[in-house]
């Protein structure tokens, strides 16, 4: 019965050290997308969903990638005018 609640405990640990990694490893993934994005892009978004979290906008750029790049070019958002 000893072993079972060590081999519980072990196995708790390991799905808790793998939740922790996945989170990790989104925020990384969160944080390149947005340090790669175009600062138009960037400052559009932002600016369109309500000053949003790090999070929320690189999943709607990643999402939406073509979107936000062909209306930050065309100056909407950017204060550029053609």
């Amino acid at each position: 019965m000893n072993n079972l609640n060590k081999y519980t405990k072990i196995a708790l640990w390991v799905i808790v050290v793998i939740i922790l990694l996945g989170v990790a490893g989104r925020c990384d993934r969160n944080e390149q997308v947005v340090y790669n994005m175009p600062d138009d892009v960037y400052r559009t978004i932002k600016a369109e969903l309500g000053d949003p979290s790090d999070d929320r906008i690189a999943e709607e750029y990643l999402n939406n990638r073509d979107y936000w790049t062909v209306l930050t070019s065309k100056g909407y958002g950017t204060g550029k005018t053609d």
